[in-house]
């Protein structure tokens, strides 16, 4: 029966010995940390301290289930696990990493909501459909010594190859047949899954659909091809089966030594995450705004010096209807920067360069008043006013940390992006709470 997954927080430590974490185990993730440049942790004696990478890894046959978690409650039971694993699942799902109907098909269909498990599922089921489908054809160009004369003799290697083997010849020639690029890929993803998995459900679908790759390479690319693959009518439904492919092949780090144990990780940045999140929470609002001419967008750039550019999170563009004396109507746009921040600080305590950063988003895309937005963790909101600039006149704008809830009853609120919204909507006359 496979162990309970060792659990940890983003910024915490785990040392050899903790929760039945071994110095193999140790091992194998200081040499996949430094395979990606050390991104992910802060190695040191006997010990990894996690960064702001939340996911999950497995090692061996053990899985390390690596958290979110923005409050200060110190307890570490089951409720807060099922609290921040649930609110992981939601954001991806939210923000496009898993399919909205993954996580209840993998529950169902396994034994547990184990994230790992939760993408290799999700993997093979969508190796699945295309299996049923019909893996697709295509021509490639094939070089072979053969019986037969095929294709265009090729004079150099028939030289060296065929001197005294007349009977024989050196060509290359056109075949249309499955092993291409995208299945070669599929394959070596499942491969991998067959080798690291300790769920046996997936193990013996993984090695069933196998059986229909055979006569396929494998893979042996860069990270860099997957960015040159294109897609085409046939194998446009190939598209979410290669990024699941491309997280699975990318992020395994195989057992080359012994001692070592192989290592598949799926970690995300957690800043990054949060950014997409909230960014997608508000632009499903946008509609239920339309009578203030909503419009939410994101990272739109501008060069700032030279070569580099500017880029805040989200901007969200508005109108104010004002109706004068004689009842005409006036619309006054507004522009706010939403500028969004994973870590928990202080009431009305803003970094410099967060205030700066703020700031220059004004002033560059025209806009007046900017949001730090923060999860919240009993702080309130508070909000200043820039001092005017010498060089640009009649020009007031304001900067203002934002505390939103994301949690109802101990899941993410499905309404707090309509609440956040409809705060925003009155940045003129800010104060106050955002509504619950």
């Amino acid at each position: 029966m496979p162990k309970k997954p060792i659990v940890v927080y983003e910024h915490s430590r785990l040392n050899i010995g903790d929760q039945d974490f071994d110095e193999s185990h140790y091992i194998a993730l200081v040499k996949y940390n430094d395979l990606h440049g050390s991104k992910y942790f802060d190695v040191g004696h006997r010990k990894i301290t996690f960064k702001s990478y939340v996911g999950v890894i497995q090692a061996g046959s053990r899985v390390i289930a690596v958290l979110p978690k923005a409050d200060n409650d110190p307890r570490d039971g089951a409720d807060t696990q099922r609290k921040w694993q649930g609110a992981l699942l939601y954001m991806l799902r939210k923000s496009g990493y898993i399919r909205l109907n993954e996580t209840e098909k993998a529950s169902q269909d396994t034994s547990n909501t184990n994230l790992m498990d939760i993408y290799l599922f999700t993997f093979l089921k969508q190796v699945e459909v295309l299996i049923h489908a019909g893996l697709v054809k295509k021509y490639r160009r094939k070089r072979d010594n053969q019986m037969a004369l095929k294709g265009r003799l090729l004079i150099e290697k028939q030289i060296q190859y065929n001197t005294i083997h007349k009977e024989r010849f050196f060509t290359e020639h056109t075949i249309y047949d499955r092993d291409n690029v995208f299945n070669r890929i599929l394959k070596t993803a499942l491969e991998i899954i067959q080798d690291t998995t300790t769920n046996s459900t997936i193990k013996q679908d993984a090695a069933k659909q196998l059986l229909y790759f055979d006569g396929i390479t494998q893979w042996f690319g860069k990270a860099t091809d997957f960015d040159n693959i294109k897609l085409d009518r046939k194998t446009q439904p190939y598209k979410y089966a290669l990024e699941l492919a491309r997280m699975i092949i990318l992020n395994y780090c195989p057992d080359m030594r012994s001692g070592t144990k192989p290592v598949l990780a799926l970690l995300f940045d957690m800043n990054l995450l949060f950014e997409k999140f909230i960014y997608r929470m508000l632009k499903e609002e946008e509609q239920n705004f339309k009578s203030d001419e909503l419009i939410i967008s994101r990272q739109s750039s501008q060069f700032f010096w030279a070569h580099k550019t500017i880029r805040p999170d989200i901007i969200i563009d508005c109108v104010e209807r004002r109706v004068d004396k004689t009842n005409n109507e006036t619309k006054v746009p507004h522009r706010i920067i939403v500028d969004t921040k994973w870590k928990i600080v202080p009431s009305g305590s803003p970094s410099d360069i967060d205030l700066k950063q703020m700031y220059a988003y004004n002033m560059q895309f025209n806009a007046e008043h900017s949001i730090l937005l923060y999860p919240f963790v009993d702080q309130k909101n508070s909000r200043g006013e820039y001092s005017p600039s010498i060089r640009r006149f009649n020009f007031t704008h304001s900067c203002e940390m934002c505390f939103i809830e994301l949690f109802e009853e101990g899941r993410i609120s499905a309404l707090f992006g309509s609440n956040f919204l409809k705060y925003v909507l009155k940045t003129s006359k800010i104060s106050g709470p955002i509504p619950s």
